[in-house]
């Protein structure tokens, strides 16, 4: 078996099996000390931006024997290497506080990162033939060989529809768990705090530290630092930012605005509010925003004021 150090490393990277993540779970309830520190130090280098991270040249071996020589209280001590994504072509090392350890960051040359700034969602094609349509504000990070490595870490929002490769599972790494498929369609919705799972159809697997769920069509899970919830029915309109397709059974106002938002270049604000939300019934299927509005304007009693990419209710 792997060294520990090499486990915690693709644990903090988002890459270990379910055998492993049971090795670190028994390990995290004996070091809970030392595992909140390494959690603390990946969330900060993570979320460096990449321009802000120094690439140095070192000799890694005589910086080690430095550290060590410094170490009073005897704890094993591990050189742990985390895998970072991004186009960085040499490692640069840290020093992390009250672990007296190295983390060695590497990223290979043929790193892809691509970040949907528009206002509607960006249509991917991979090499190994999946689509992937990547919602706004969402980034997506992958190797340019991805036909041979087919791992990714998502930021945001995206659907996948995943090319069967047995030879090469699907791997999507967030903040907040592990989805692992070999060909189906699903949507991922990931923030700072969780990770939620709805799948369209095929079978995929959420994992968090040592839990797994298995989720085929129609079901939805979500992993966040409690754990993993249990599978329910995948929420109404859960991919409508994607197909334009919406369906409202007694929707609130309010979440009708969201949802349309996520897939319309021109955005709605509500300006005004009432003592009781208005709720909206009806379905459309890729219509133009202004029929939506309209509709909303005669169900809800407002008025739109139209500018330029934003639709004022009042």
């Amino acid at each position: 078996m792997e060294e520990l150090d090499e486990i915690l490393a693709k644990h903090f990277s988002g890459e270990t099996n379910a055998e492993e993540n049971a090795l670190i779970a028994a390990w995290k309830t004996e070091h809970e000390e030392e595992y909140a520190e390494l959690a603390t130090a990946w969330k900060t280098i993570d979320e460096l931006p990449l321009d802000s991270k120094t690439v140095k040249t070192f000799d890694s071996k005589a910086a080690w024997e430095k550290v060590d020589t410094r170490l009073v209280d005897h704890k094993e001590v591990k050189i742990i290497k985390l895998k970072f994504y991004r186009n960085v072509a040499a490692a640069c090392a840290i020093l992390l506080v009250g672990l007296a350890g190295y983390w060695f960051i590497n990223r290979g040359p043929n790193f892809e990162s691509i970040t949907n700034t528009a206002s509607v969602p960006q249509e991917i094609q991979l090499a190994d033939g999946s689509q992937i349509w990547l919602a706004a504000n969402s980034t997506l990070e992958y190797q340019e060989d991805f036909a041979n490595n087919r791992s990714l870490k998502l930021d945001g929002e995206a659907f996948f529809e995943v090319a069967r490769d047995e030879a090469h599972p699907f791997v999507i790494t967030t903040k907040m768990g592990e989805i692992e498929v070999l060909g189906t369609a699903f949507n991922v919705k990931s923030d700072e705090k969780s990770t939620l799972v709805s799948v369209d159809h095929g079978k995929v697997a959420l994992r968090h530290e040592a839990q797994e769920v298995q989720l085929t069509a129609g079901e939805s899970a979500t992993s966040a630092a409690t754990g993993l919830t249990e599978k329910v029915a995948v929420e109404a309109n859960y991919n409508a930012w994607k197909t334009g397709i919406f369906n409202f059974d007694d929707t609130p106002l309010s979440k009708v605005i969201n949802l349309l938002n996520a897939h319309y270049a021109t955005k709605i604000e509500l300006t005004t509010t009432t003592k009781d939300e208005p709720t909206l019934h009806g379905q459309f299927d890729n219509r133009p925003i202004e029929e939506i509005v309209d509709f909303i304007c005669l169900s809800c009693q407002l008025k739109a004021d139209y500018g330029e990419d934003v639709i004022r209710l009042k």
